[in-house]
This record gives C-alpha cells, sequence and structure tokens, in this order.
C-alpha cells in the first residue's frame, strides 16, 4: 500500500512539474521568478504600482487605433490594467487576451475583471502555439523584456497578429535615466556595500534599454514599419512616505540589491529610513515623484 500511495504522489508531482513547464515554456526561470515571492509583491503591490504607472499607461494607450480591430492581446498583462483598458477602448464587440506567465497575477486578474476572467491565459509567449494571425492588435506595458529569446519570442508574437496590424509595447530607457530604479538602488549600494552590475541585454527590465538592440531585434523578427519614441516622463504616488520606503523595499532594483546583500534587520531599517527621507525630498503638492524615461515602441507585423 505505501508503494501504491508513493506512486500516485510522485505522478502527480511529476504532472504538477509538467504543467508548470509547458506554462513556462522555455522560460523556466522567469516563470518560477513569478510565480513564487517575487510576484506575490507585485500582487500585494498591484494598486500601487498601477497608480505609479498611470503616465506611462497613458502613453502606451495614447493615440491607439483600435479602428476595426476585433480581437487583442496584452503581452505580459501581470494584473490586467491593461487587459480591461485595452478591452474597454476596443469596445463590446471586440474580444481582448491577456496573457502572462505568473498565475498570481492572472488570479488576481481574473477576480478583478468578471466579464475577461476567461480570456487570461497562463502562457510563456516565446514558445506558445497562437492561433496564426489571430490577434489584430498587440500591446504591452513593460511585459516583453523577459524572454530568453527574444528573437524567438517575438517572431513568435509577430505569428499572432494579423499582416499589416500593430505591436505596440512600452519598455523602460537606460538606468541612469529612471529615477525610480537608480536612487533607491544606490541607496542600498551606499549602506549595504553590495556590488550590482547593470544586467545589460538580459532578462529583466531593462533587457530593451539599448534602442539599437532593440531595433535589431524587430527587424531581425521581420517587423515593418518600427518607431521607437523617446519618451520623459515621471512616475508619482500620493501614498505616504512610509508606505513609499514599503513599496522599494519589495520591488524593483533596490529590492534586488537588497536581497543580494541580504542585510541585517538593524540595515534594512537604515535601508527603509534613508527611502523615507528621500521620500520626504521629493514630496511636493501630496506627491512623491521620480523622473522616468521610456521607449514607446510601435511596428507592423
Amino acid at each position: 500500500m505505501t508503494r501504491i500511495v508513493r506512486k500516485e504522489i510522485d505522478l502527480k508531482r511529476n504532472k504538477n512539474e509538467a504543467l508548470k513547464m509547458s506554462n513556462y515554456g522555455e522560460n523556466d526561470k522567469q516563470g518560477q521568478y513569478w510565480n513564487e515571492a517575487p510576484g506575490q509583491s507585485w500582487v500585494n503591490n498591484d494598486t500601487a504600482m498601477n497608480e505609479r504607472l498611470q503616465n506611462i499607461s497613458d502613453i502606451l494607450f495614447e493615440g491607439i487605433d483600435v479602428n476595426g480591430c476585433k480581437n487583442g492581446l496584452d503581452i505580459g498583462c501581470g494584473a490586467g490594467s491593461t487587459t480591461r483598458r485595452l478591452a474597454t477602448i476596443m469596445g463590446n464587440q471586440a474580444s481582448v487576451t491577456g496573457l502572462d506567465i505568473s498565475e498570481k497575477l492572472l488570479t488576481l486578474a481574473r477576480s478583478q475583471s468578471d466579464s475577461l476572467g476567461k480570456f487570461f491565459l497562463q502562457a510563456d509567449a516565446q514558445s506558445y502555439t497562437f492561433e496564426p494571425e489571430g490577434f489584430d492588435l498587440a500591446i504591452s506595458r513593460f511585459g516583453v523584456m523577459f524572454f530568453e529569446n527574444p528573437l524567438k519570442a517575438f517572431q513568435n508574437i509577430k505569428s499572432a497578429i494579423q499582416k499589416g496590424r500593430e505591436l505596440r509595447f512600452v519598455c523602460w530607457a537606460p538606468l541612469a535615466a529612471n529615477d525610480f530604479f537608480l536612487s533607491p538602488l544606490n541607496t542600498v549600494v551606499d549602506i549595504t556595500g553590495v556590488s550590482f552590475a547593470e544586467p545589460g541585454n538580459e532578462p529583466g527590465p531593462l533587457a530593451f534599454s539599448d534602442r539599437t538592440y532593440l531595433s535589431s531585434i524587430l527587424k531581425a523578427a521581420k517587423f515593418s514599419s518600427i518607431n521607437i519614441d523617446v519618451l520623459e516622463t515621471s512616475i508619482t504616488t500620493k501614498d505616504s512616505v512610509e508606505k513609499n520606503a514599503s513599496l522599494l523595499m519589495e520591488i524593483g532594483m533596490a529590492f534586488r540589491a537588497i536581497k543580494e546583500a541580504a542585510p541585517s534587520d538593524e540595515v534594512l531599517d537604515e535601508i527603509r529610513e534613508a527611502f523615507i527621507t528621500d521620500g520626504n525630498k521629493r514630496l511636493q503638492n501630496g506627491l512623491i515623484s521620480y523622473g522616468a524615461k521610456i521607449y514607446r515602441v510601435s511596428a507592423v507585423a
């Protein structure tokens, strides 16, 4: 009996592992990252981050052409705020699918999107078998920078978009131009002494911060009419300086540096106090503000 039970448990474990691998596709490392503690941090801070990224969401959707579009795709949709916005813009007769590798974020997306619940799909956009030309518009807010093989990913995404239709997304410009990342990161480095090298083109938030590299990937994937706008904006929040400091401890480059440094509780308190001090310096008319620079990218399939 014991052997049978163990075999059943092993079969269930193997089945679960196979399911994870199919959902994570060819991006197992990112799949694990976004389905473990870091992904949960984004779930916990979804409302706070949507507030901070409001200006950037507006830039993403500014002037977007949905004329004649019936099937939209939101790549790396997270908890679905941009999916819902696209659905509203496209109208009741359209269908919008939100795709993400994180089941944690998709669970929140489904809970907040009754009419769209069945259209949230856990999958890896790099390897998922899309219906050929099944979408007439694809968007992404910071959801396309995490592929192990970005060329293959964009080739796959292109296959999902009707010929002549648009892919539009936003991604981060270099670290030095984005104070929301750089300032907290420098604080952690100064206090802990941890070394932190820029990740270059590795999967992560800054993977496409080199415009030339980004353009080359899209050209190699056979997109046309590629346009990369460089836009300066700001990340703002009405949160208290204490709440803002807590968020910086859990998300972004500072969080990664803290994890690498593994500081004591006393040093963590020092970092938090430094974030609060910096927040007070940035506080004006009830808003904490960080300078930001992004790329708004448009390309035709």
